[in-house]
């Protein structure tokens, strides 16, 4: 009878191989034989898609984006705590580490946002099951099974039966894992979940807590008394794996939190109570914000340190090098060097500091160490002011601050201009600006213990700077367009794309119904893709193909099976990644390049021309619906974030930047917009191919396509792409001249190779 057993595990293996284990797993019984002997026997619900399931074979690009999936995921867990070595879990094939895990979450586990259906989704509980280096309590995991199972709408499992004294006698250490869908998210724990909390903790020694979660979650007393926090987040379909692969220590936590933790969830509030320069962590660390965890904050399980941290001039350039090393004894680290700015008017008008740039180790070795040099224009930190129209260096010191997170740095340095100068003009526009009340909260700048010494010396070695020294850029002059021009003669895209013609005059040649449907109707026509958010029209007398667009942030979200007409099945197997809240943890530019890659690849492979992602909307609460699909609170960081993965998607597709839920009607200060709320935007504009216009009312003036703001700041920016709108495009009803400018943008971008 003991022979059931290895077949057991294998078919279970071959299932899991099958990458649907979760999906059509029925149960798993546990028989006792006379002997004493086990058997975990799999019962299916549907042998029909279980056929399937085990006739499936995974094709190259299934196995490489699932590797890229993982290895994001992995590289965007950040480690909140960690004392007494509760991690990593350093067993091995022969003396394992014995966990017991708790919480639904471990079956249910959320990997993305809605809409997204990857073609497989790997629990937390079948990813440390795979996992030779931790060995999962049997007979509790078998009892979530079974749970799961009677309880499909991922209820957590009552508690009162288990004796947790006998399962931390048997076990080595416990994890209890906290999960959220984005759709239902509530950042605060209920009583079931600090009650399961408080018992683990009783009874276990070594208690790692996973959250996995859209973002933000207040920790009580009793999850803040567990050794070990992990941020796992909505971290991909390759969830379970990756988690395994940080907490037993193949990969080192390297994430940094893009976003503020405060110790209470209203703190939030008080955070945005404005549309201001005010926002994220320039709140906190400005107005004396209690903090659980700072942004940028994440560990390691070696112990990175900074040494030889210095600032510089190189023209009109600041230059900051700083030395890291892993000091730790045992397990290599992987640090993120974050440097941040204070203008003259730090704490008075504007945030004590912000971030300007970063960048990220190699992983370091016990005893390595590696130098990094950064660099950034001295423009970029400029402030805009309205009245000038401009951007504006003020004379004072800049002062250059260096470290590991916005509440764990060392001001390594000062600039000082001696002159104030305007270092950048802008387009003007007609455009109202908003008259909102000053913040009433005393300001109480966030220090710590040698800053004053570190102030003064800084001041006193102050680099000197000239403004007859600085770049000026004038304001661009754009030509007012009055139309175009052609020969009268109806021309293909085609003879565009070959240069037989030029975009004026193809567009010259369409006619007033056709030119409407070509730039009002793109993207509300069906598409032939099916779960695609709709295409362009269809205009054959012009060669203009439809062009699918399909929804992107958390992977190609496309419908995944096709049951055709013969009563076959075809499938459009994509990939989900890691939501951007937790990619932008990863403070890693060529990880989240790649992802943008691969879900390039994945749309070149099912004939979506673009991406509707990402999203350059800032996170403000967690409340937001935006704040889901947003990267971060930080501009700069949301910015380098959709640069990058507007690269990686147009390597294979084209990207559509996106603004998110913004609300229907806001009021916002032109330099607020400028320098916090427009900025990402204006970072990624030069790598993207379209954008989303918000359908919002700024100021109490609609935007639109058409309107002055808009207008002003794709001049500004150098913004060749063309327009989208998933609501009115225009402001006014549009004119053929109008409709020809749009029209213009739409064909440089389809004839671009």
């Amino acid at each position: 009878m003991t022979l059931l057993y290895p077949i057991a595990r294998c078919l279970r293996e071959l299932f899991v191989k099958a990458g649907r284990l979760s999906g059509f797993l029925r149960q798993f019984r546990f028989f006792r034989f006379p002997n004493g002997a086990f058997c975990d026997m799999i019962a299916l619900r549907n042998l029909h898609y279980c056929r399937w399931e085990i006739a499936m074979e995974y094709t190259a690009r299934m196995n490489e984006h699932a590797l890229v999936s993982r290895a994001a995921a992995a590289g965007s867990c950040v480690l909140l705590k960690n004392v007494a070595n509760t991690l990593p879990f350093a067993g091995t094939l022969d003396a394992p580490v014995r966990v017991a895990v708790f919480g639904i979450g471990q079956i249910f586990t959320p990997t993305g946002l809605s809409g997204m259906d990857p073609w497989r989704r790997v629990g937390i509980l079948d990813g440390l099951s795979a996992d030779s280096a931790v060995a999962q309590d049997t007979l509790l995991a078998h009892k979530y099974r079974a749970w799961a199972l009677e309880h499909p709408e991922g209820s957590e499992m009552p508690l009162g039966n288990l004796s947790m004294e006998e399962f931390a006698s048997s076990n080595d250490a416990a994890v209890v894992v906290l999960a959220r869908t984005a759709a239902h998210y509530d950042p605060k724990l209920t009583n079931f979940e600090q009650d399961m909390l408080k018992k683990v903790t009783g009874a276990f020694s070594r208690v790692v807590l996973v959250l996995a979660a859209p973002g933000y979650m207040e920790l009580t007393q009793e999850a803040r008394s567990c050794g070990a926090i992990v941020l796992l987040g909505l971290a991909g379909q390759e969830a379970g794996y990756a988690l395994a692969d940080v907490l037993t220590g193949k990969v080192c936590p390297s994430g940094k939190l893009s976003f503020s933790w405060p110790e209470k969830l209203e703190s939030f509030g008080l955070a945005a109570q404005q549309l201001d320069s005010f926002l994220g962590y320039r709140y906190f660390d400005t107005f004396g914000g209690e903090l659980l965890f700072p942004f940028g904050y994440g560990l390691g399980y070696g112990k990175a340190e900074f040494s030889s941290v210095s600032v510089g001039l190189d023209g009109c350039e600041v230059t900051v090098s700083a030395t890291v090393e892993n000091t730790g004894e045992t397990y290599p680290v992987q640090e993120v060097v974050q440097v941040y700015c204070s203008r003259p008017d730090s704490g008075k008008t504007g945030p004590a500091w912000f971030l300007d740039t970063f960048q990220k180790t190699q992983v370091l070795a016990p005893g390595e160490q590696q130098t990094l040099h950064l660099r950034f224009p001295v423009t970029e930190l400029a402030i805009f002011r309205e009245k000038a129209s401009a951007y504006v260096l003020e004379e004072g010191y800049y002062d250059i601050r260096v470290g590991s997170s916005s509440r764990a740095t060392c001001l390594a340095g000062s600039i000082r201009l001696t002159r104030s100068a305007v270092v950048q003009a802008v387009t003007p526009c007609a455009f109202p600006d908003a008259e909102l009340p000053a913040r009433k909260e005393p300001v109480r700048l966030y220090t710590y213990p040698g800053e004053a010494e570190e102030l003064e010396t800084a001041r006193r070695r102050a680099i000197r700077l000239s403004d007859r020294n600085l770049p000026r850029r004038s304001r661009k002059k754009g030509r007012p367009f009055t139309g175009c021009r052609g020969d009268d003669a109806r021309h293909t895209l085609d003879e565009v794309k070959s240069g037989a013609c030029s975009a004026f005059t193809f567009v010259a040649g369409m006619d007033d119904t056709s030119l409407r449907k070509l730039v009002c109707d793109f993207g509300f026509c069906p598409s032939d893709v099916p779960g695609a958010l709709g295409a362009s029209a269809e205009l054959p007398r012009y060669g203009l193909q439809p062009m699918t667009i399909a929804s992107g942030v958390c992977g190609l979200a496309l419908k995944k099976d096709l049951e055709q007409d013969d009563g076959t099945v075809r499938h459009q197997y994509t990939t989900g990644f890691p939501a951007p809240g937790m990619l932008a943890c990863s403070f890693d530019p060529d990880l989240i390049f790649s992802v943008g890659k691969a879900i390039g690849r994945e749309m070149q492979e099912y004939g979506v021309a673009f991406c509707l992602a990402p999203g350059c909307a800032l996170q403000r609460t967690p409340f937001d619906a935006v704040s889901q699909e947003s990267w971060s609170e930080d501009p700069v960081l949301t910015g380098l974030c959709a640069l990058f993965f507007c690269k990686g998607v147009q390597t294979h597709g084209a990207a559509i930047l996106r603004t998110g839920t913004l609300p229907r009607s806001l009021d916002i200060r032109l330099s607020s917009l400028r320098d916090i709320y427009a900025l990402p935007f204006e970072i990624a504009a030069s790598a993207c191919k379209a954008a989303l216009l918000p359908d919002s009312i700024v100021n109490g003036e609609a935007l639109g396509e058409d309107c002055d703001l808009i207008r002003s700041l794709i001049i500004d920016w150098k913004f060749s792409g063309m327009f989208l709108s998933d609501g009115e495009r225009y402001t006014q009803e549009p004119d053929r001249v109008t409709l020809e400018r749009s029209a213009l943008r739409i064909v440089r971008v389809l004839t671009q190779k």
